[in-house]
């Protein structure tokens, strides 16, 4: 058996980040922060393997959460993006959250590969999270 040679790299994050990590990593039993971005990042390549490799047509949601005053020009460049994609974004809800934070929700529709370069464009921005949820539209649901 062959022994599995691990790199080290290094991360710059907030200390916030950092301490909220650690809080959940203890909770979820993770002895080392090694053993929970290893995870963490097997969950990430497992959910954006599953994502890219789905084609056809797709319906769902796309949850954005931005500081719309930490960045300037992120809600035009926002909105630049979703009048460009107007054949996709069927419907989109805005949401103030706080003083400083938004959700955005955003009714996809259409082709999978357009979504895809919605999405991608999205993670281009000064964004704070970006969550697709995409699933067959209902026709296609099995009875």
């Amino acid at each position: 058996m062959t022994e599995e040679k691990f790199i080290r790299f290094s991360v710059s994050l907030s200390e916030d980040l950092l301490n909220e990590f650690d809080k959940i990593r203890q909770l979820s039993g993770f002895e080392t922060r090694s053993d929970a971005i290893r995870a963490a990042m097997r969950d990430f390549i497992i959910e954006k393997r599953a994502a890219m490799e789905l084609e056809g047509n797709r319906a769902g949601t796309i949850t954005i959460i931005l500081n719309h005053h930490g960045e300037t020009g992120v809600m035009d460049q926002l909105t630049d993006l979703e009048h460009h994609n107007r054949s996709i974004i069927t419907a989109n809800l805005h949401i103030h959250l706080d003083h400083e934070n938004c959700m955005n929700i955003l009714a996809v529709r259409g082709d999978m590969g357009q979504i895809k370069k919605l999405i991608n464009k999205l993670n281009a921005l000064p964004l704070k999270y970006i969550r697709p949820t995409l699933t067959v539209p209902g026709e296609e649901i099995p009875k």
